[in-house]
């Protein structure tokens, strides 16, 4: 693919910047950010909707809606039973 293979390449690495201030923010150590980056990379893969590698709106629409998600806090799920308490 040439030429478009290495920007979509150099386009991955510049993510990680992206990932390091993410962590950052939500406190990873940065040893666990070897076992995270990849985990969240993935999951912008699979939101991308791109028809080609050329979308880059789709690419960043994609990161920081992953990045959005890891950032937010955790919901609580809900008790089965309607009452409170453990």
């Amino acid at each position: 693919m040439g030429y478009s293979s290495r920007i979509m390449a150099e386009s991955w690495e510049s993510n990680l910047l992206y990932w390091a201030d993410v962590g950052d923010q939500m406190g990873t150590a940065p040893a666990d950010l070897n076992i995270d980056i990849p985990e969240w990379t993935q999951k912008v893969v699979e939101r991308m909707f791109a028809s080609h590698l050329e979308d880059w709106p789709a690419l960043l629409r994609s990161l920081r809606s992953v990045g959005d998600d890891i950032k937010a806090p955790p919901v609580k799920a809900a008790n089965p039973n309607g009452r409170g308490g453990s």
